[in-house]
């Protein structure tokens, strides 16, 4: 068997707004909406001495992963405060095939032809109730992870693990059917379950039982959850078994659910909450002038922009989508909407990854060479009424995009503007999130304003091969052998950067020339955070990524 240094390295698939899966990514996204008033006295009293407070846009519905929502403060609260996985993602998967520290396993050996890995795991960590956790929990999670009673989201990442074998107390061996780049990937997704117990409720009755899991709750994390007022407040406390002396930091965190932005604003102002889930650009803007608060930003993991629904006879010729892409001014949208906390975009992957195309160009603003694309493809302004038409048939379709966001709805306001210009009828149609995602995985829309999140292993497939338009997050229909056979290729290469990063730029180049999707910016994630608050490193993996070191400091003169 050969041995493998403690640096992993492996493409990651951390589920982080579930991106990995595609489950929401081509959703609402994170961008948020135009900055109302703030309201100080909505303040509240200041935070309790050594508890940390997060206001949260959303709450907690269920501590198990597996039945849980899939959203980034459930990922947040299993991966990061409750359990631990076998290994730890880092958040360097910009700078190449990102790699795994040590966590509930200290080591990893795969055997010679690579069927199976055998991880060895610590012999220190201990459930919060003092039982030790052990390889029968690792089984028993893979058993919970891929039984359909249990349904879970992932569950497809685990289905070439053949059988997961107790060797002894502390070292567990997955056997798999077939040797495939993401092993170590699909061996390490999900945290570790107590199977002593969480095992007495069988798997049948998990979808049904969301309280009973906290009711039982036992945990190797560095948190444990004290309280939970549902719409209110999470309370985590301190887990005083965890395995790491002196971690975590803090006595408590508490996530606070405040939905309303003005009020989750004037808590961070007043001191009563430390840092907000996100920020708007022009909450951003405002907040960098406050000596108090510093703005923690970073890429988020993926791209906005206009999907093509090409099967639609408007959008099937791509010199009309080219023509399109090119009437849009994205740098004025920036400037005029995001405050310098975006870029224009042209690719579908975000400039700070490895995989970027270092010498793909946007494609320019260009309203005169837009024109004459549409012209050759025979669209004129035959009846003078100021929109194009042709065969009798005009040139007007409506957006799809996610009810309640208004930033997206003032950045459609301009792509409408701008489209007229060249005399193109557009409108807005807003829709409820669910209904946006049914009706964009059913391909009920012409043209989709949405964001393309992506995993940490940087795979396409899901949005842009042939084979992942029927139930898949193809939502365009878009089809091309070529992007299919590199896809393919890619994948199969993605573990040596430089088999692979020509495979990418080629990826790149193609989709730039199809234009399934206009991509419109890549926008910052924005954390305003209180300087009080030390040891916080929020990331394109997590806010909560090494969420043990944080800790409160005393500014007081």
């Amino acid at each position: 068997m050969r041995r493998r240094s403690l640096r992993f390295g492996s493409v990651a698939g951390l589920p982080v707004v579930a991106a990995a899966v595609g489950v929401l990514a081509w959703g609402c996204g994170g961008e948020g909406s135009a900055a109302p008033a703030i309201d100080a006295a909505a303040a509240g009293a200041a935070a309790e001495p050594g508890t940390i407070v997060v206001a949260s846009t959303i709450d907690m519905r269920n501590v198990n992963e597996l039945t849980a929502d899939a959203t980034t403060l459930h990922t947040a609260i299993h991966y990061f405060l409750l359990f631990m996985t076998l290994l730890e993602e880092q958040p360097d998967f910009h700078l190449g095939p990102p790699t795994f520290t040590p966590k509930l396993a200290k080591s990893y050996e795969f055997s010679g032809d690579r069927k199976t890995l055998t991880f060895q795991l610590r012999d220190d960590v201990v459930w919060s109730d003092g039982e030790p956790v052990t390889a029968q929990d690792v089984r028993w999670t893979w058993q919970a992870q891929v039984h359909p009673d249990v349904a879970w989201g992932l569950a497809d990442y685990k289905r070439h693990i053949r059988d997961v074998e107790v060797v002894d107390l502390h070292t567990v061996r997955f056997h798999f059917d077939k040797v495939f780049p993401t092993q170590l990937v699909a061996a390490n997704l999900g945290v570790i379950l107590p199977r002593h117990a969480w095992g007495r409720l069988p798997f049948s009755e998990w979808r049904t039982n969301a309280d009973w899991f906290r009711e039982n709750l036992v945990v190797d994390g560095p948190f444990t959850l004290e309280a939970w007022e549902p719409g209110q407040r999470m309370v985590f406390r301190r887990n005083e078994r965890y395995y790491r002396p002196g971690f975590p930091r803090a006595e408590r965190i508490v996530l606070r659910v405040s939905p309303d932005r003005s009020s989750q604003l004037a808590l961070l102002r007043s001191g009563a909450a430390h840092t907000i889930d996100w920020a708007r650009p022009a909450d951003a803007k405002d907040l960098m002038k406050d000596p108090e608060i510093e703005i923690r930003k970073f890429i988020q993991r993926g791209v906005y922009g206009v999907v093509w629904n090409v099967s639609d006879p408007l959008f099937a010729d791509r010199d009309v989508r080219r023509a399109l892409t090119l009437a849009i001014d994205r740098q004025s949208i920036i400037d005029s909407l995001y405050y310098g906390f975006a870029n224009v975009s042209g690719s579908p992957y975000p400039s700070n990854l490895w995989v970027f195309n270092q010498d793909l160009e946007p494609w320019p603003h260009d309203p005169r060479r837009a024109r004459e694309l549409l012209a050759a493809a025979g669209w004129s302004d035959a009846d003078g009424d100021g929109v194009l038409d042709r065969g009798g048939k005009r040139f007007s379709f409506e957006i799809m995009t996610v009810a309640g966001n208004e930033l997206r709805q003032d950045i459609l306001v301009m792509v409408q503007d701008q489209l007229a210009r060249i005399g193109v009828e557009v409108s807005q149609r807003p829709v409820e999130f669910n209904t946006f995602l049914a009706q964009a995985r059913s391909h009920e829309f012409a043209a989709a304003f949405s964001s393309l999140g992506l995993g940490t292993d940087l795979d396409l497939t899901s949005y842009f091969h042939s084979k992942a338009i029927d139930g898949g997050y193809n939502l365009g229909v878009y089809s091309n052998p070529e992007v299919d056979r590199v896809l393919d290729e890619v994948m199969a290469r993605m573990m040596d950067p430089q088999e692979a990063k020509p495979l990418y730029d080629r990826l790149q180049v193609l989709l730039r020339e199809d234009l399934p999707l206009t991509p419109l910016y890549e926008a910052y994630l924005l954390i305003p955070v209180r300087k009080e608050l030390r040891g916080i490193a929020p990331n394109a993996l997590s806010t909560f990524f090494g969420v043990e070191q944080w800790e409160l400091v005393d500014r007081r003169p």
